[in-house]
């Protein structure tokens, strides 16, 4: 296995990312790898929750002789821009020229170009498939299907219900500052204001700032009609204990979707592709990041690509 950085261009701004290529000369087929929601980078890493998703699902690729793009998002590590001010559309074009640059690489078999999404990035490899000829195909891991509205309203509610529900006298302050504190009441509210707003990016209780324009242009995306155009193969991974976009989805996506979709809803999996043993909560995030990456994941990852390669020889 090699690794070395690249850079990419994509419009006026500069990525930089990590190629990771099976040792030997190529061509090989290739993946490009689209990071979930926030401020992430080549290796799906935030402040407070190291992922490593990418990584690990790079250096399981290159041991199958299939290369890999990943890359810091705009704005975040060492790539150029500003991810706060950055909108939805702004990454769909950075995943695009990240594609295109893997198309001119005398490494790359060109009829074997796979983009492989995680939340947020799912619905944007799907929307690299239908913009960028010659995508073999789409590997969507946690999908979505409902409006961005909808689903931010759906998150506040039920970590309402999480802390209601939480037990013992260590759980009492929490209860107390979230009953004079709803958190549905506070997420209408700054929906309201980034609707309201046209500026790039605002501040919530004026400290954190968030990336409106992100935010507004995924409020009114028709995440449905991106599915009915796309026609390539796509692989759907959902978790059954997935709290951020529901598993559900992905049976409703392999409905509507354009092109051949296999779908799969992995038992016990969260959001973050680990195993949660216990009641599905975002509190128990930081002890599923003691594990890895679920092998059911990359077992069906494995035997769709093997599927997908066959078809194309």
């Amino acid at each position: 296995m090699i690794e070395r950085e690249v850079i990419i261009q994509s419009g006026d701004i500069k990525l930089k990312g990590i190629l990771c290529l099976p040792d030997g000369d190529g061509p090989f087929p290739v993946l490009l790898y689209v990071s979930g929601s926030g401020p992430i980078d080549r290796n799906e890493n935030i402040p407070g929750l190291p992922l490593n998703n990418s990584k690990i699902i790079a250096h399981h690729l290159a041991q199958q002789d299939i290369g890999s793009l990943r890359y810091d998002k705009r704005g975040v590590g060492d790539s150029g821009g500003d991810f706060y001010s950055a909108s939805h559309s702004d990454l769909v074009d950075d995943a695009v020229a990240c594609t295109q640059f893997l198309q001119r690489q005398s490494f790359t078999e060109t009829e074997k170009i796979f983009v492989a999404g995680h939340s947020e990035g799912t619905i944007i490899a799907t929307q690299v498939a239908i913009r960028q000829q010659n995508i073999a195909g789409i590997i969507l891991l946690t999908p979505f299907c409902d409006e961005m509205e909808s689903m931010l309203m759906k998150q506040a509610q039920h970590l309402k219900n999480m802390i209601m529900g939480r037990k013992g006298l260590k759980a009492l302050p929490l209860k107390f500052m979230t009953f004079l504190f709803d958190p549905t009441k506070a997420q209408n509210k700054l929906i309201n204001r980034i609707k309201e707003s046209n500026k790039p990016f605002i501040r919530s209780l004026g400290l954190q700032k968030l990336p409106a324009n992100w935010f507004r242009e995924l409020f009114v995306l028709d995440v449905k009609q991106k599915y009915r155009q796309s026609n390539v193969p796509a692989l759907l991974i959902g978790g059954s204990k997935d709290v951020q976009c529901d598993p559900c989805d992905v049976v409703k996506i392999e409905n509507i979707y354009g092109g051949l979709a296999e779908a799969h809803i992995v038992e016990d999996m969260s959001h973050l592709l680990r195993k949660e043993e216990e009641e599905p909560t975002v509190f128990n995030y930081r002890v599923q990041l003691k594990q890895t990456i679920m092998p059911e994941v990359l077992e069906l990852i494995d035997a769709w690509l093997q599927l997908q390669l066959r078809d194309k020889d």
